[in-house]
């Protein structure tokens, strides 16, 4: 089903067999690991962020299967497997992302609280199928990588242990090896703590092993403390696979032969870091935080501002906020951030054009029908009001559905009366962005034309 998916599979497998018996494969398989594991969080954050999941096969299928609206889950669930020689599991992919915060909230977010996750803004320059395609390959890769990770540690292990001290490609350390091979031989700063990329690189593989078999930090627990002296049994939990069980007691017991003690201790504190990012309560944690900016690719294009990543995460967090609701008898919490989403998330455009649409609806017709009179009659002080908010006339003609030459004719009060929707849609724009840029709006707007526009909770 996934075989267009599978290059970055493929060449793992077979840069990996080629280094079958070289030392080597170990740095190099980190290095391939991490790289893998951040194009898997950066990917997924824009298959959200775009909303690119919505269009996905499975997801159409389902929506169609059951009459309902498109549900993450069901693009999730498409590329994970329930057992790890058939594909990716879930745990695979919750262990490349613990590193990522901002992807795990937005993660967590759409998935668990049923919560758009769209970015506010807009890039025509790279299709949104793409980062769909480029999830899954970077997924499969990753899940190519992770199956090495045992038995390289442990090749890399006997080589460390059987080469000569004085041997020239041998390095001080075990842990040295681990990073890539232009760094070393390791340095360590005074206090004995080893260089920040060996750190990385141990996390790398230790993440990479427990990945692939959720025994891994038991059997490493285990075996070091029987290399220092303590009786210590395994105690595979019965909820775990039996699968992964050997080759993670084989590594364990290869790295218990080459770490010194200290080393022991810096491999104890990486997998404690890690096991507190995996907490199960984690991810609830990130997602109820809105103050990281937000980290979507679409904020890197050209002309982009600061203010829009913080403004994209704000927005995010208020509609998440607003899904997560306690559940209250007649009260629909997915429907109303649904309907908040319509006017804070996605691009400025769309979500100008849901707040006009909705605020048009709650004018009544006698109070419309007087819009093109007012429009004609104090046209210099409403195109002074509009300019005084920034509202460019090519992007105002653009919100009203008109073209910027017949919005300067409308402005300058000349020929004919504007039409009834134009009229009534460019009073509430015109109020809609003086509430927006904090002004007050003209006073020749009435009330009942103003209020139901400024009420709704819009933003920039």
């Amino acid at each position: 089903m996934f075989q267009r998916h599978l290059h970055r599979h493929d060449d793992i497998d077979l840069v990996m067999s080629t280094l079958e018996e070289d030392p080597q494969c170990l740095p190099v398989l980190i290095t391939w690991g991490a790289g893998l594991r951040c194009d898997v969080a950066s990917s997924l954050r824009e298959v959200i962020a775009t909303g690119a999941w919505q269009d996905d096969i499975h997801v159409r299928r389902d929506s169609a299967r059951w009459r309902g609206k498109p549900r993450f889950p069901a693009f999730l669930d498409s590329g994970l497997e329930k057992r790890r020689d058939r594909g990716p599991k879930y745990e695979h992919l919750h262990t490349a992302l613990l590193t990522f915060p901002e992807t795990r909230a937005a993660l967590y977010r759409v998935h668990a609280a049923e919560c758009p996750q769209h970015c506010r803004t807009r890039t025509g320059t790279f299709s949104e199928d793409r980062h769909v395609d480029d999830y899954r390959e970077a997924l499969f890769g990753w899940y190519a990588a992770i199956q090495h990770a045992h038995a390289c540690v442990v090749r890399a292990a006997q080589w460390f242990e059987n080469t000569d001290l004085h041997d020239p490609r041998r390095p001080q350390t075990f842990t040295d090896w681990l990073a890539h091979p232009g760094s070393r031989p390791g340095r360590r700063v005074g206090d004995g703590t080893p260089p920040t990329s060996h750190i990385e690189a141990l996390r790398e593989i230790l993440l990479m092993m427990q990945a692939w078999s959720p025994h891994t930090f038991e059997a490493i627990d285990v075996a070091f403390r029987k290399a220092e002296g303590e009786r210590a049994s395994h105690a595979w939990g019965g909820s775990f696979e039996p699968a992964g069980r050997p080759e993670a007691q084989a590594a364990a017991e290869a790295l218990t032969c080459v770490l010194s003690p200290d080393e022991r201790q810096y491999v104890r504190d990486a997998i404690a870091r890690i096991e507190a990012d995996g907490a199960w309560d984690r991810d609830m944690d990130l997602a109820k935080d809105g103050t990281p900016p937000c980290t979507s690719d679409r904020h890197r294009t050209y002309g982009a501002e600061t203010s829009e990543r913080e403004d994209c995460a704000t927005a995010r967090g208020r509609v998440y906020e607003e899904a997560s609701q306690p559940w209250t008898e007649g009260v629909d919490r997915e429907a109303s951030a649904a309907r908040l989403a319509r006017f804070l998330l996605g691009p400025h455009t769309d979500r100008v054009q849901t707040a006009l649409s909705t605020a048009r609806a709650a004018v009544a017709r006698d109070t419309a029908e007087t819009a093109p009179q007012i429009w004609h009659d104090n046209a210099q002080r409403l195109r002074e009001a509009r300019e005084a908010t920034g509202l460019d006339l090519h992007d105002a003609a653009g919100h009203l559905g008109i073209k910027p030459a017949t919005l300067q004719r409308f402005e300058q009060a000349t020929g004919k009366l504007p039409g009834r929707p134009v009229s009534l849609g460019y009073l509430q724009l015109i109020a809609l962005t003086c509430t927006q840029a904090g002004r007050t709006a003209p006073a020749c707007i009435p009330q009942a034309i103003s209020q139901p526009v400024s009420s709704l909770p819009t933003t920039p």
